[in-house]
């Protein structure tokens, strides 16, 4: 499928074509995932649990980097695919940096949690649908998970801070995010000493592809470097120190 003129996903092998370059994948197995999953054991053998094609052009060159994640149906105990979840880093006396998702084919469930000084604490639990052309903001001082709740293969990109880094320990410790969501509906994750009812938003609808948004206009996504004016657009409902 084309993401943007001149780059393609091809399912056939699970490669990007970037201007006739084949891109490989960065692949993530469920063997990397055990430690988050509700029900490990029932992970009975190894295998692909999605593929990673990271810093894709065209904005190679840019401050941003821009990212596709390919995850395909399957289920593990009754849960649904999902990815690793992680938090990012921050810069000094801020929040964490945001980052902004689109689905481009399939459907996928954002799970975004904000935690107090405790880990194992969750002050809000925000969960977004999206489809095809859909735009989920990550608030500063969330950490996030992607679920793909149908039996399609579910395809996304990101646009992220080129200096973001990820950090999965918090949800290696407590075997995954607040709710895992499975053939019974969202479920709580009793590893968490407090969780709160969950907050359903709906997505920002796009009919155009965000990164060639972001390339025609950079200067309305500074947001994601600066953190502070990420706190004033209030992505989600969500206001720095609310």
């Amino acid at each position: 499928m084309e993401i943007i003129p001149g780059l393609r996903y091809r399912e056939s092998d699970n490669k990007i074509l970037a201007n006739g370059e084949e891109l490989s994948a960065s692949i993530r197995r469920f063997s990397e995932l055990k430690m988050v999953l509700k029900k490990p054991n029932e992970l009975k053998s190894d295998g692909i649990a999605y593929y990673m094609f990271r810093d894709l052009p065209p904005l190679r060159e840019s401050w941003a980097r821009f990212d596709i994640t390919v995850i395909p149906p399957w289920k593990v105990g009754g849960e649904f695919a999902k990815t690793k979840g992680h938090y990012h880093n921050s810069p000094e006396n801020m929040p964490s940096y945001p980052e902004i998702y689109q689905v481009h084919e399939g459907k996928a469930f954002y799970l975004l949690q904000k935690p107090s000084a405790k880990e194992h604490e969750i002050l809000d639990f925000i969960v977004v649908e999206a489809e095809p052309g859909d735009v989920v903001v990550v608030p500063p001082g969330y950490g996030h998970v992607t679920v793909n709740p149908s039996e399609t293969t579910l395809i996304m990109s990101n646009i992220v801070f080129r200096e973001v880094r990820s950090f999965y320990g918090p949800f290696e410790r407590l075997r995954g995010a607040a709710y895992y969501y499975t053939d019974e509906g969202f479920v709580p994750n009793r590893r968490y000493s407090h969780i709160p009812r969950i907050r359903f938003e709906k997505p920002i609808d796009r009919s155009e592809p965000l990164v060639l948004d972001f390339l025609n206009n950079e200067d309305n996504y500074s947001w994601l470097v600066k953190t502070n004016e990420a706190c004033e657009k209030g992505f989600l409902g969500v206001y720095c120190g609310t």
